[in-house]
């Protein structure tokens, strides 16, 4: 198993050199607390599978300007809080 010994860092500049495999495991590796951050904020099931969609987009978009200045799981915590936001924003 070694995919699950790959760190974050090294996944994230594997998948910034356009390794689609490496993106494919990190956001696995993320998707559950992307999903529960996003069933908190939201509140319901319906608008946290929008949220966690859009924050998921949202790292993928934003994955070449991660700088790694902080860990990946905690930008990535970051970018799916404002995507919720975002997502509450729209529904008001």
């Amino acid at each position: 198993m070694a995919g699950d010994e790959t760190s974050d860092a090294d996944l994230v500049a594997a998948a910034q050199a356009g390794d689609r495999d490496a993106l494919e495991r990190l956001l696995r590796r993320h998707h559950d607390r992307v999903r529960a951050l996003a069933r908190r904020l939201c509140g319901n099931d319906a608008d946290a599978a929008d949220a966690t969609q859009e924050a998921l987009i949202a790292i993928v978009r934003g994955l070449d300007r991660f700088d790694q200045r902080a860990a990946f799981g905690t930008w990535a915590y970051r970018v799916a809080t404002n995507a919720c936001l975002d997502e509450l924003r729209r529904r008001a």
